[in-house]
């Protein structure tokens, strides 16, 4: 039986690091892309890496171009790379910071789709890693929210315009990773009860370490074309993947 392959964005940490330990353990190959190196996963042989910025689209095309070389098919694409951004209330928030998130939180991904398509590759199935802030409207995400938001239509769209690839928008629930060192580390806020939420999470079941969830997400996302239309958003944490 030929080897699975998947491509993810954000290899280096947190869920893009997970997902990739845990296909690498399920036999796939596994090929990543982040500014930063991971030596833990240079030593599989089933990995291959490229340092990308994906900030700068301009370096995406030949970024994957070289990543991919020789590659016709991936099974599977995780577009996991996003950024917190300024937290706060939107009124405090100004233009250049909202733009900063949006570039990598959405039209990162739209330039790794684009690259993806434009170098001839097959894919079979896409997921983009959304969030519960997308549709909870919680005080405080500001842009992070709204890029969520706009990255579920964008992924519906992308599914309207792909009719062979299925697409998900996937919110992989509470995970403990850099974005939640950024929001545990703030100070106490009335303005902001979500901060004390995530909190009380920390260090339970209720936020897993990244390799943990990996494991979880790795299921969940071979199982959404069963389970969810083409196109659509899900959250781990409601049906039809969370069963009542």
């Amino acid at each position: 039986m030929d080897e699975k392959r998947v491509f993810i964005t954000g290899v280096s940490s947190g869920i893009g690091f997970g997902l990739a330990k845990a296909f690498l353990a399920s036999g796939w190959r596994v090929w990543g892309a982040s500014r930063r190196r991971n030596e833990e996963l240079e030593q599989h042989q089933a990995f291959r890496y490229q340092s990308t910025d994906l900030a700068k689209h301009e370096q995406i095309v030949p970024a994957l171009r070289e990543l991919l070389e020789g590659e016709e098919k991936l099974d599977l694409v995780v577009l996991n790379a996003g950024i917190l951004g300024a937290f706060g209330d939107m009124r405090e928030t100004s233009l250049g910071q909202l733009r900063e998130v949006m570039d990598i939180n959405l039209w990162s991904i739209k330039s790794t789709l684009d690259a993806l398509y434009s170098l001839g590759i097959t894919i079979d199935q896409a997921v983009t890693i959304s969030s519960g802030a997308s549709v909870n409207g919680s005080r405080g995400w500001s842009g992070y929210a709204i890029s969520k938001a706009a990255l579920n239509m964008m992924t519906k769209l992308y599914a309207a315009e792909n009719q062979d690839t299925h697409f998900c928008a996937l919110a992989p629930g509470v995970v403990d990773t850099e974005i939640q060192d950024e929001i545990c580390g703030r100070p106490a806020d009335d303005r902001f009860p979500s901060i004390e939420n995530l909190k009380s999470k920390r260090n339970t079941d209720a936020m897993p370490l990244p390799t943990a969830a990996g494991q979880m997400l790795r299921d969940v996302i071979l199982r959404l074309p069963q389970l969810v239309k083409s196109g659509d958003y899900a959250d781990i944490r409601q049906p039809p993947i969370a069963e009542p």
